[in-house]
This record gives C-alpha cells, sequence and structure tokens, in this order.
C-alpha cells in the first residue's frame, strides 16, 4: 500500500496522452441547458482528473518490472566470460533476457559457452561466422532484443549485484520518453579481478568530485574530457531503435551513439559505482591514438564522426567549437605517435570547422 502511495504523487497529470482521456471531455456531449451543463461540467471537473489518476497509476505500477536485456558481447575472452555472464545471473534484480553473441572467436569462447548454456538453456547464444566487429554484432544481437531497455556488455567487465536495479530505478525516476541512457561509475580491475582505481575519480564517500557528470550535454561530451562511460550504462531500447542502432561503418560505438543520443534527448548520471571494467592492454580503449591497426581503424571512425557532427551542425557555433577542442586533441596526439596521415585527415577537419565558425549566421 505505502508503494501505491509513493506512486501517487510521482503522478504528472499533464503527462497522460491524451488518447487515454479523450473519454472524459468535458467538452463532449454537454446539454445546452445552463443548469445541466454546470452539474454535467461539476461532475467532470472531478471524474476527469481521477481518470487521469487511474491511467498514471496503472501504467506505473504496470513498468515497474520492466525487461531488460543484457547483450553480452565476446571476442576471444575465453578467461573471462563465464564470470561475466554470473555477474549478469547474480543481479538483484530478476527481470533480464540474456543475449551472448561470440563475434567468431578464435580462442575456446564458444566451446566454453556452450558447456556453460547447457544448464542455462534460457539464455539466447548469437555466434557470427566471420568476424564483423563491436557495432554490427551488437546491432545484430539488439534485432532479436525484447527487452524495454538495453545493456552493452563486453565479455570481460563485470556487473556488480544491484547494477540493473539502480539503472531502472534511475530510468523510472526519469522521463522515460526523453531519457536514452543512465549510466554510473566504475571499478578499474586487472585480469584477476583485483582493484585498480574509480573510473571517475571519487571523494572518501565513493561520490564523484567532477559535478559536471550530473549535467552531461552535447557541449561538454565534443568537448573531450572525461564525461562518458558506456560499460556503466543502460540504453532506452525505443530510442536506440528511433537512432537505427550503433553505426556498423564505425569501429567504435560509444562516443557516436551519445552524440546522436545528446542532439535529442537526455542522458542521466548516476553517482554510484555500478560495474567493474577490465583494464587490459587488448581493450579497445587501450587502443586509441597508438600506431597499429586497430589504433588507425579508431583514427579513422573518429574522423568519420568529426564529419558527421561538422555537417549536422555547420550553422552552430557553439557545437563548431565544441568539436574543435576535441580535434586539437586529436591532432596532438597523432603528431606524438607520428601518424601523419591522420594529422593531415584532422587537419582538414579543423580548417572546415574555422570555414564554418566564420560563415555561421
Amino acid at each position: 500500500m505505502n508503494n501505491r502511495f509513493h506512486l501517487l504523487k510521482q503522478i504528472n497529470l499533464h503527462q497522460i496522452p491524451i488518447h487515454e482521456t479523450k473519454k472524459f471531455d468535458s467538452k463532449r456531449h454537454v446539454p445546452n441547458h445552463p443548469i445541466l451543463k454546470y452539474k454535467q461540467q461539476l461532475l467532470f471537473s472531478f471524474f476527469y482528473p481521477m481518470k487521469k489518476v487511474y491511467i498514471c497509476l496503472r501504467n506505473k505500477l504496470m513498468n515497474q518490472n520492466p525487461l531488460v536485456t543484457v547483450i553480452c558481447t565476446c571476442f576471444n575472452h575465453q578467461n573471462f566470460v563465464i564470470e561475466t555472464i554470473e555477474s549478469v545471473l547474480n543481479q538483484s534484480y530478476s527481470n533480464i533476457e540474456i543475449i551472448i553473441v561470440d563475434d567468431c572467436s578464435s580462442d575456446d569462447s564458444i566451446s566454453i559457452i556452450s558447456r556453460f548454456l547447457e544448464k542455462h538453456p534460457e539464455i539466447k547464444f548469437i555466434q557470427n561466422q566471420q568476424n564483423l566487429g563491436n557495432t554490427k554484432t551488437f546491432n545484430k544481437a539488439a534485432k532479436q532484443a525484447n527487452g524495454s531497455f538495453l545493456i552493452d556488455l563486453a565479455c570481460d567487465d563485470i556487473l556488480l549485484p544491484n547494477c540493473i536495479s539502480i539503472q531502472v530505478e534511475s530510468f523510472l525516476k526519469s522521463n522515460i520518453i526523453s531519457t536514452g541512457i543512465v549510466f554510473g561509475n566504475s571499478e578499474y580491475i586487472d585480469e584477476n579481478g583485483n582493484y585498480l582505481s574509480d573510473y571517475f575519480i571519487t571523494d572518501l564517500n565513493k561520490k564523484v568530485i567532477d559535478k559536471k557528470l550530473f549535467t552531461t550535454n552535447l557541449i561538454q561530451l565534443l568537448e573531450g574530457g572525461l564525461v562518458m562511460n558506456s560499460v556503466s550504462a543502460m540504453i532506452n531500447k525505443s530510442i536506440f531503435d528511433e537512432l537505427n542502432g550503433y553505426d556498423e561503418t564505425l569501429a567504435f560505438e560509444d562516443l557516436d551513439f551519445w552524440i546522436r543520443v545528446l542532439e535529442k534527448y537526455q542522458i542521466e548520471f548516476i553517482d554510484e559505482i555500478i560495474t567493474q571494467k577490465r583494464d587490459l592492454k587488448s581493450s579497445l580503449g587501450n587502443q586509441f591514438f597508438k600506431n597499429n591497426e586497430t589504433a588507425n581503424k579508431i583514427d579513422s571512425s573518429m574522423n568519420v564522426i568529426f564529419s558527421k557532427v561538422i555537417k549536422k551542425h555547420k550553422k552552430d557555433k557553439i557545437v563548431l567549437k565544441a568539436v574543435l577542442k576535441r580535434i586539437h586533441y586529436c591532432i596532438d596526439n597523432s603528431i606524438k605517435n607520428k601518424k601523419f596521415r591522420f594529422v593531415f585527415l584532422y587537419g582538414i577537419q579543423k580548417l572546415k570547422v574555422h570555414y564554418f565558425v566564420l560563415f555561421a549566421k
């Protein structure tokens, strides 16, 4: 009963869809006689808001336990994949769908997963016949997802036991229609699971020091710096579908997707440590600005992202100046690593920004 009163306090009558209340429209079927009309309006003034309260309460109660789909992407994670899957199975939140997708691993990941799933036939397992990369692999699995929310979980990372409960609670407290992503803090761990550091710097109470995270917006994201943590993110699937998922032409998924979300929607930050991120030399995040094939694919993707943002926001000086800061950062790192091809490509993006800033109205 207390939970229902708590829900009642959260009700915003103005958020009820019109089609839900049209049967109680006070302007319909009102007699022309002044007295009868007045009595009718009194009745409507009482029952109309009560109808709205009922609809909102019903919707709240029905959506208190939404299905969450966790997509576990695996590529040569034989040493960590079972620990990752078990971290999902051990969640305090129960309404979870698990999809594991292996991106043509060359190690023993597939056989390890297959043996584990003999005891968990409810878990879906997709095996790519060729290596598709992160973006295509996740999109492929997302098409089979039934959940209202998605989690993109690499099979070397860990969800802490209350992770999904905290993320769902954050979504339910927010305006779900306009919230594309909720995300929190993480712990870095080594290959043996030993604690290394917090992803976002915290104080003695394990709360983040950088309060800008609570107002994550497009400008902050474009400028760069530590403002994004996809390892601890939960995605609103309806918005994911509307934006056509990850851009499959890119080597990494999160920056471009977060930019597209913030162009139309909001992102909420949770000041809790809810996941563990494995810090490995082979991790994609550790390949940025290095001089190897994987790093070159990342730089090529970054260049594409810059082109997309500049083209879409060529008349917005604030956005252009923000993206210029990140371009400068990429140029500096390319120079340090003697990647002169990308110094040239990023230099072209810089010239484009200066041109549009000069002529933007």
